[in-house]
């Protein structure tokens, strides 16, 4: 009796053999050099090839390989050979394609192809990676930062050679990857892009995808609370790793416009640059959240919670206006809590009392979140707004340039209310971290504080000593060139 390994070699040539001839006859192959990959149930049907003997016998040689093929396995814990199967003849007429060849069972892509087939089979593990493509960040070198949990890849900025540059990035680690997203990814070009990777390994490789990309999601949560930024998901494409799989590329899309010339946030844009030294501050702001956000387990969700969500949700790019609806709900839930009463008058005394400083005085906190709220109540409680109007309103914020063009002049106070709402959360994670917070999550009637000289100005230098300690204290005050 031959070996597994000499079994699968044989009767997987004899399939690539019988399938080819399937194919052809259905005139699927061959392929042009400019889509190689072909998958099924989209450029032929499965039925076709399922009902070949050589299929059958392919199916049992690999089913008798590995004990997790094992037929009396529930079916979550089960593997599926025709998940194998139909990827290695895929990966095989790819390879086949793109090397040029002519169509032989024992030819070098066949060899190469029936290696990882074998691979694929005889592996206990899987590993999968995700890889969010973001716009406006780069490191400072050029080169790729490794953090704890991802990676930090850039793209090269220029516009020529841009989409192969991007395909060659992620089809590196997750290969063929072109094919994910019925061949065509979302467009956009919002120069500098990045590619932010997070890979893990596990028995079930389809397990492995969300919490990769909520990985990824929390990741460029600390950073944009680090970092000033206007840095937006643009697509993420998911996949195994390894080229014969069960898992697929697969391209995820965001909420809202694609960043690039559409994007709101695009005519105001702040780009984040990230470097080794910023490696420790995101893990200690991590660490800080993570102490924050300590809740009894009666707790399913919390304001600060709604106001992180918010946060996050006003750099999926979408109109300017659900934007400021979404960061006024995140910063009412960051610095008011429960208490509803007087609301917009309890944020901008909580805002000008924690966020002042030398380049952000109080009295301009103070009379930007007036305008923003009052912008902000119009837009809720669905008001009428010439544009004569909105301007006029928009232009009273103080880091809206006084020369900008109408159409940046929103952008510039989205960007505001933004970067309040951004140090208002650092404020919260810094004030309720540590054993004896001064402002737990959860707690309120803390407007004594505010009038009181000593206290407040204690409960500012408290924060900002927290951020010192983890070396991110420019974290606190608004970008300098707002």
């Amino acid at each position: 009796m031959k070996d597994i390994e000499g079994c699968l070699h044989d009767v997987g040539r004899a399939f690539l053999a019988v399938a080819w001839l399937r194919l052809r006859e259905e005139r699927v192959v061959p392929r042009p050099a400019f889509h190689p990959y072909i998958e099924v149930g989209r450029d032929y049907f499965g039925d076709s090839i399922m009902v070949l003997a050589e299929y059958r016998s392919l199916e049992d040689a690999i089913a008798a390989a590995h004990p997790r093929f094992d037929a009396d396995l529930p079916l979550g814990e089960r593997g599926c050979p025709g998940e194998l199967i139909f990827s290695f003849l895929e990966t095989f007429i790819a390879r086949l394609t793109i090397a040029g060849e002519e169509f032989s069972p024992d030819g070098s892509a066949a060899e190469q192809s029936l290696r990882d087939l074998v691979q694929a089979v005889q592996a206990d593990t899987s590993e999968v990676a995700c890889c969010r493509v973001v716009s406006h960040m780069t490191t400072a070198d050029g080169q790729p930062v490794e953090f704890t949990d991802v990676r930090v890849e850039p793209v090269l900025p220029e516009a020529c050679g841009h989409s192969g540059e991007l395909h060659r990035v992620i089809s590196t680690l997750i290969p063929g990857a072109a094919s994910a997203g019925d061949r065509v990814w979302p467009d956009g070009f919002a120069p500098p892009e990045s590619v932010v990777v997070g890979r893990d390994s596990g028995s079930k490789p389809f397990d492995l995808s969300e919490p990769l990309s909520q990985r990824i999601e929390r990741f460029l949560l600390l950073v944009r609370l680090l970092k000033p930024g206007t840095s937006e998901s643009m697509f993420e494409v998911q996949g195994e790793t390894h080229v014969v799989r069960e898992f697929k590329p697969f391209v995820v899309r965001f909420r809202g416009a694609r960043p690039g010339f559409a994007s709101p946030t695009q005519l105001a844009a702040r780009v984040i640059t990230l470097g080794p030294d910023d490696v420790g501050r995101v893990e200690g702001l991590g660490r800080l959240l993570d102490a924050a956000q300590q809740t009894g387990p009666e707790m399913v969700f919390t304001s600060f919670d709604m106001a992180l969500q918010k946060f996050l949700l006003s750099f999926h790019a979408h109109a300017w206006y659900e934007q400021v609806v979404d960061l006024a709900t995140a910063f009412e839930a960051a610095l008011s809590g429960k208490e509803k009463d007087a609301v917009t008058l309890r944020l901008k005394v909580r805002a000008a009392t924690l966020l002042s400083t030398g380049l952000d005085p109080a009295d301009k906190i103070f009379k930007d979140v007036d305008a923003i709220y009052k912008l902000r109540s119009q837009l809720v409680h669905g008001s009428a707004m010439e544009r004569k109007k909105l301007l006029k309103e928009v232009r009273k914020i103080s880091t809206v340039p006084g020369d900008v063009r109408d159409g940046e002049a929103t952008a510039h106070a989205v960007e505001r209310l933004r970067d309040l709402v951004r140090r208002s959360l650092l404020a919260r994670v810094c004030l309720a971290a540590g054993n004896a917070p001064l402002w737990p999550m959860g707690a309120d009637g803390i407007d004594v504080v505010m009038v009181d000289d000593l206290r407040r100005r204690a409960w500012r230098e408290a924060w900002r000593d927290t951020l010192t300690a983890i070396d991110a204290i420019d974290a606190a005050d608004r970008p300098p060139h707002q």
